[in-house]
């Protein structure tokens, strides 16, 4: 039986000296295992878009359980991400969470949810222009863990104070990342022991656009400075905690922004 899919291509195996296993991220079938023979070939007509990140249309043949791919046209090149190893490597961790985080063979568009696809080329896209766009590698990756812990159903609550309800607070907003919810500093309790973070006004409005913005503006903020590095330290440990594991690429990430910042 042939299906079709448009997807991308988050996780490649190599299988002898032409051919490869490829996981393809799908909004119908969520990741899809095909076997890609031939693929490695130079006159290989599946040879681009068997590539790691490829965005694709691929038709498959399903037999049973297993999918081979039988033909595959490209829709969109990421190819340059290969030409900076940071861009590669948050390019890497994004497509390791959404790898791990997003079941085989379930519909990932289930009651109105955002396009798992489209939502990772944008990110991609992002990454890719982030010198066109003036919009830096933290941010998108900030934007990114928010928007996809929100996508897997662990959306913080952001609007106001849960106490109080007020939007704002002149003694600023504290949020609680184990509660998910805001509070403002005059119904914070100081004996309270969980882990707080008392947010800085650009990191809470960063923050709010990210997850209430349409999914075609939630990368589109600028943050420069403290609200920054706050915001980058918040959206990271809140994905990590949902998601409770870590994973290399983000390890190999940071360790390369450490040694530059270090230079």
């Amino acid at each position: 039986m042939l299906v079709t899919y448009e997807g991308i291509v988050i996780a490649r195996r190599e299988v002898g000296d032409n051919s490869c296993f490829i996981d393809i991220l799908t909004d119908e079938q969520g990741i899809v295992e095909a076997a890609a023979h031939g693929a490695k070939k130079l006159n290989s007509s599946i040879l681009s878009s068997a590539g790691l990140f490829s965005y694709s249309i691929f038709c498959l043949n399903k037999t049973g359980l297993r999918y081979t791919v039988n033909s595959a046209k490209p829709k969109y090149s990421f190819h340059a991400l290969g030409s900076d190893i940071e861009k590669l490597a948050l390019a890497s961790y994004f497509a390791q969470a959404m790898r791990y985080c997003t079941p085989s063979e379930q519909n990932q568009l289930e009651h109105g949810a955002d396009s798992p696809v489209r939502f990772l080329a944008a990110a991609l896209y992002e990454i890719m222009s982030a010198e066109q766009t003036g919009r830096t590698l933290s941010g998108i990756k900030s934007a990114f863990e928010l928007r996809y812990s929100a996508m897997l159903g662990f959306s913080p609550d952001l609007v106001a104070c849960e106490n109080c309800g007020n939007y704002d607070c002149e003694n600023g907003m504290i949020f609680l990342p184990d509660k998910a919810l805001l509070l403002c500093a005059d119904c914070f309790n100081p004996e309270y022991g969980g882990e707080r973070t008392a947010l800085l006004p650009d990191t809470l409005s960063a923050m709010r656009q990210i997850i209430f913005s349409p999914a075609d503006r939630f990368f589109k903020f600028r943050i420069t400075g403290n609200a920054e590095k706050q915001l980058s330290a918040v959206c990271e440990s809140y994905f990590l905690s949902r998601a409770e594991r870590c994973f290399p690429a983000l390890n190999y990430y940071n360790t390369l922004v450490r040694n530059r910042r270090e230079i």
